[in-house]
């Protein structure tokens, strides 16, 4: 049903967006007509949403419940409290769960890393059930902390009720929110997500495959999930990369895995069409941001970022990105090519007087702010960022210096860049801001 047309492929690039432009409205028509059906399609490190339907519909996970699973066990490894050679005891509660599972008697046990490749690639819905046992002491207390933590991470549609995703009718979600799940995933804990990409697991002798196949045919997709019951049909979070731009696509519902999986890859090459970049706008909306860094040691010079975009067309000249003020605000002998043409092309299709940037969480903390904030450029050395930040901040009147200084980190081909940002600005303040500065991008919230 939601098969593409293979011909578009191999047609001319103009010819083949038109034709999967056309072969996409019928297919979505259809798998709207299917009441388990849902889809959703998001920029990761903008927020920015470019595909939706049904996109907040109550609907089963299935084995999606697992990233949740895995998220969870990503944060206790974060804070210590789990290693990955740590040992999981399989409890006779785990052991009776119904496959798909790796069968490992009660009593025995398996390393938390193996635990993690088991979830991802298996499915295993006993190993699920002894990983939230070992965090939560036992599946119904973990299944409640899953859903504090959905709550925490603005997942306000779902609701866990155990750790493996087998049927309960209690047990819901909705494509948006696993979007903002995964989102979680790639932002906070880039260093686990790479097990999202593990195509095959072995464990005493056998191998498993991981159910997502689209990975191995879907160009630049690294990962993320699929689950299917009875009462959801095949559902699919997926994550790709290309051009340097990862995009999030979720879709609940499929009749068949092959059809789910056809239909994800009509959504992400829309998604990924020239035609498919709206204004940037980056997510801020969650009650979430980066801890402060460390006190600044010394002072850097931001260049002026004015006077790039052309009025009429609405379009940034082209060589105001050979120019320092790039360097910049993109990070100076620091990001990777493709990184930089993917800024240079979001600024020429943000319109004028519309200069917004991407965020990026680094280690977060619950904090109550208001949505908008600036970014006044990024780095390739933690020192800058935070010299960066006190600079602007002393250039500021007194009723814009009160806003809440953030690095936002993000990882690039080459190491790491620094953005340094000032949160908790309304939207007046933040364009006022940068009115004094003129040298920072509004980030406006992005309401997904």
């Amino acid at each position: 049903m939601f098969q593409i047309k293979n011909f578009a492929r191999s047609c001319l690039r103009p010819l083949a967006l038109c034709a999967a432009l056309l072969c996409a409205a019928p297919t979505i028509a259809q798998a709207e007509a299917n009441p388990r059906y849902a889809s959703f399609v998001m920029d990761a490190d903008t927020g920015q949403v470019l595909h939706q339907s049904n996109a907040d519909k109550s609907l089963h996970p299935a084995s999606l419940v697992k990233m949740m699973t895995l998220s969870m066990a990503f944060d206790e490894l974060a804070a210590g409290r789990l290693s990955l050679r740590d040992r999981i005891t399989v409890s006779k509660h785990a052991a009776s769960m119904v496959p798909s599972k790796l069968n490992i008697p009660a009593g025995g046990t398996i390393s938390v890393e193996d635990a993690i490749y088991a979830l991802v690639t298996k499915s295993a819905n006993d190993i699920a059930v002894a990983m939230g046992e070992k965090i939560g002491g036992t599946e119904s207390q973990f299944a409640a902390m899953m859903t504090r933590k959905a709550r925490e991470i603005g997942m306000t549609r779902t609701t866990f009720k155990n750790a493996s995703g087998l049927h309960n009718q209690q047990q819901v979600s909705s494509a948006r929110d696993m979007a903002k799940l995964a989102r979680y995933i790639i932002k906070n804990y880039p260093q686990y997500y790479t097990y999202f990409s593990t195509k095959e697991f072995s464990y005493k002798g056998n191998s498993y495959h991981n159910h997502n196949r689209l990975m191995s045919s879907y160009k630049g997709m690294d990962g993320m999930k699929t689950g299917f019951i009875g009462p959801s049909g095949f559902n699919l979070v997926a994550s790709a990369v290309r051009n340097d731009r990862r995009l999030i696509g979720v879709v609940f519902g499929g009749r068949t895995a092959a059809s789910r999986n056809a239909h994800m890859a009509s959504l992400l090459d829309k998604a990924f069409g020239p035609d498919s970049n709206p204004v940037l706008v980056a997510s801020a909306k969650s009650s979430v941001l980066p801890k402060p860094g460390r006190k600044p040691d010394s002072i850097t010079q931001l260049a002026a970022l004015h006077n790039n975009t052309d009025p009429a067309s609405g379009e940034a000249d082209p060589r105001w990105a050979q120019s320092r003020t790039f360097s910049n605000l993109i990070g100076e002998g620091d990001a990777d090519p493709s990184l930089s043409r993917r800024f240079e092309q979001a600024m020429e299709k943000a319109p004028a007087g519309v200069q917004i940037a991407s965020l990026s969480p680094a280690a977060a903390i619950p904090v109550e702010q208001r949505p908008w904030a600036i970014q006044i450029g990024a780095f390739e050395s933690r020192a800058r960022t935070d010299a960066a930040l006190r600079d602007t901040i002393s250039r500021l009147p007194d009723h814009l210096a009160t806003a809440s200084p953030f690095i936002a980190p993000l990882k690039t081909g080459q190491g790491w860049l620094f953005r340094a940002r000032l949160g908790g600005y309304s939207k007046e303040q933040a364009m006022a801001a940068c009115k004094v500065l003129k040298d920072c991008l509004p980030v406006a919230p992005q309401a997904f």
